[in-house]
């Protein structure tokens, strides 16, 4: 990257707030991702790729999926939280996506949930997942887009306040490297790439404080809030607020707009 910019994860997932982060986005996501994956015919003998795997709850149903001839590997950079899951079939590894061997034609289908967003080599890695993948191959890429934010006006002191937060939150994103805009052109970028039955849907998701779309900005806004003050993008009073916020049941809250997009490659004539 050229710009300056660091290049470094924000939420790092040794941090054990970041057991929040993955509970409240299972309790948000997993269920639709599950869907879409069902949707394109995963099935016994399928060799997948879980790029990102977190705390593995894809990465296990896929392998309840495909069993009992096909195989899951579930990757990411810290193996803490996947070094529990065991299921017939998953192997976890740690992958660096960047930098790491990734072999071409080896997988019939490749997932990667809110991981390319955060890479400021992001079209190139999504090259190599595409290449990875067997004619007739899947592969599913879900990230997060702010034109929900950016939309956003905020109708009260305590809205301004937590989109104040959320706006700083964004902008330490951006420093590390985020494009929070990319998500939207993940169709497009797909069938750039030659691919075929490309689609995709968009998901956001409405709650009060507390609940898991809330938890989720808690997990996020407690993770990197020391950060947020030094550097002056709010301060420690309006960091508090929001998380007060957040907590209160009369408080509404959304999550970002999830992006998912799918497509598959050619098979041989």
């Amino acid at each position: 990257m050229t710009s300056g910019k660091r290049t470094d994860y924000l939420l790092d997932n040794a941090d054990p707030r970041a057991e929040h982060r993955f509970d409240a986005l299972g309790h948000l996501f997993d269920a639709r991702t599950i869907g879409y994956l069902a949707a394109l015919g995963v099935s016994p003998g399928w060799s997948c790729w879980e790029v990102g795997a977190g705390e593995g709850g894809i990465a296990r149903w896929l392998a309840g999926a495909v069993a009992p001839t096909g195989s899951v590997l579930a990757t990411d950079l810290d193996l803490r939280r996947l070094s529990t899951t065991q299921a017939s079939g998953l192997t976890a590894r740690r992958h660096d996506v960047v930098h790491d061997a990734i072999p071409d034609g080896a997988y019939d289908l490749v997932h990667a949930r809110l991981l390319l967003v955060h890479l400021p080599e992001r079209k190139r890695v999504l090259d190599s997942l595409v290449r990875s993948l067997r004619p007739g191959g899947w592969v599913v890429i879900e990230d997060f887009d702010n034109m929900f934010l950016d939309a956003g006006v905020a109708a009260s002191a305590d809205q301004a306040t937590v989109r104040k937060v959320a706006l700083a939150f964004r902008r330490l994103l951006e420093d590390r490297g985020a494009d929070m805009a990319y998500a939207r052109g993940l169709p497009d970028l797909l069938r750039a790439r030659g691919l075929r039955d490309v689609a995709g849907e968009g998901r956001i998701v409405f709650g009060s404080g507390g609940s898991p779309a809330a938890r989720l900005a808690v997990a996020n806004y407690s993770q990197v809030g020391e950060e947020l003050v030094r550097r002056g993008l709010c301060s420690r009073d309006e960091l508090r607020a929001a998380l007060a916020l957040l907590d209160d049941p009369g408080f509404g809250v959304a999550t970002h707009l999830l992006i998912s997009a799918w497509g598959r490659t050619s098979r041989p004539a």
